[in-house]
């Protein structure tokens, strides 16, 4: 049989496998390829054991093998790299965010890859060979995988740390530039953690750092370090998600984030930024309380940082660092009236540099996702991470604009202009 290339796209939702690419036995124009010229059937198949994965229904229990016909958006000409051409002995087959072609198999604390197989099927003749241009081919079919590609991982590597009592490992990005860069550490949610360390900057689309629109606003070039906690982040030693706001991964982190920058030159101390969501929110929180004036500015989104622990000694150390909170009040998940909104309230009475983006309810910002009315598609109240990585997050809690030296700026120009220096004014 024959070979196709996947190409993964890391979207707001995660890893997706957006495009086949096809090598043809002969050159087709745009009017020989549309998108009833294949038929593609998919499964997604446990990376193990090969066998097809099956979904469970929380509610009713029923069980869903996944494995069927994803529907196709377009079907073109191509390069070798799946880029539009008038003609070409490639074709491309654009599919769309639909489960079937989803990396990854969420469950409840952790995500799991699968491989998506496909199996594409000529449905439509297409233009004869070279050696027999009178004759029209027929009959292909694709079914085996040949090179994986996904350019948002272009420049991200993955490493582990040396700290004998907890090695983490990492993903990271180090960007080509020249002169000091600042460094952003992103600490991963709950479902991130374990052993696949694919997770920590696909699982949600972390990716959007190392773009061009976010590092433009960090000055141009900044690293990216993005570790991963074999359980999660908010273990204590005792419970996986606990209440005590304590982790067992503070002082192994920390190892990482001197041993990372001690190797990296380039990188400037005085702009250290960590932020992260969900459980990687709550982390964010926790290093910003255990190192005072280390970090630039902190960015916590949907953060479980709860009420009982907002105490005068976390306040006095918290404070220290600028920080903007991210969370919506339809998290039903981390609901902010028990976590983040009385942390702002506190660090504001504290006097603390903090701003909070508080949307009512999510819904797509960005035009790309339509329910069936047509209208922005409602996400579920925690996923606020998505706004945070298309920098549409630019309001304070009261509804107005968060400006730095009279100019409006989103949350990513915010952090960008920040300075260790600046927080000399808040020393303990």
């Amino acid at each position: 049989m024959l070979q196709y290339d996947r190409v993964t796209q890391i979207t707001d939702f995660g890893p997706y496998v957006t495009k086949l690419i096809l090598p043809l036995p002969c050159e087709a124009g745009s009017g020989d390829i549309s998108s009833d010229t294949f038929i593609v059937y998919a499964e997604c198949r446990a990376e193990d054991s090969g066998t097809v994965r099956v979904k469970k229904d929380m509610l009713t229990g029923k069980e869903t093998p996944m494995k069927g016909y994803p529907p196709i958006v377009d079907a073109y000409p191509c390069d070798e790299k799946g880029n539009r051409r008038p003609k070409s002995v490639y074709a491309a087959i654009e599919l769309g965010e639909s489960e079937l072609n989803n990396r990854i198999f969420a469950e409840v604390l952790i995500n799991t890859y699968v491989d998506n197989a496909y199996r594409i099927t000529q449905a439509k003749p297409l233009p004869g060979t070279e050696d027999d241009p009178e004759t029209p081919v027929t009959g292909l079919v694709y079914d085996t995988l040949g090179e994986e590609l996904c350019p948002d991982l272009d420049g991200w590597r993955y490493g582990v740390g040396s700290d004998q009592t907890c090695p983490l490992r990492y993903a990271y990005f180090e960007p080509k530039a020249e002169g000091k860069y600042p460094l952003v550490v992103w600490l991963h949610g709950a479902g991130e953690g374990g052993t696949d360390l694919r997770l920590v900057n696909t699982g949600n689309r972390v990716t959007a750092i190392s773009a061009e629109d976010i590092q433009s606003k960090l000055g141009g070039a900044a690293a990216i370090l993005v570790p991963q906690s074999p359980t999660v982040w908010m273990d204590d030693g005792e419970e996986i998600l606990g209440r005590s706001n304590e982790s067992i991964y503070v002082r192994p982190l920390k190892a990482l984030i001197d041993e990372f920058i001690a190797s990296r030159p380039q990188i400037d101390t005085e702009r250290i930024y960590i932020g992260g969501p969900s459980n990687g929110g709550f982390m964010t929180i926790r290093m910003l309380r255990d190192y005072p004036g280390f970090f630039a500015a902190g960015v916590a989104v949907c953060t479980p940082w709860y009420q009982e622990n907002i105490t005068n000694e976390a306040l006095a150390a918290i404070r220290q660092t600028p920080v903007w909170l991210v969370h919506s009040k339809s998290d039903t998940i981390v609901p902010v009236y028990d976590s983040a909104l009385p942390l702002y309230h506190a660090l504001k009475a504290a006097g603390a540099e903090v701003h909070m983006t508080l949307f009512g309810k999510l819904v797509d910002l960005t035009g790309r996702y339509r329910d069936a009315q047509g209208r922005p598609r409602e996400f579920v109240g925690h996923f606020v991470w998505i706004p945070t990585y298309n920098d549409d997050v630019v309001s304070d809690i009261d509804g107005s604009r968060v400006m730095v030296d009279g100019i409006p700026v989103t949350l990513w120009e915010w952090v960008g202009k920040q300075r260790l220096q600046k927080n000399s004014r808040l020393a303990m």
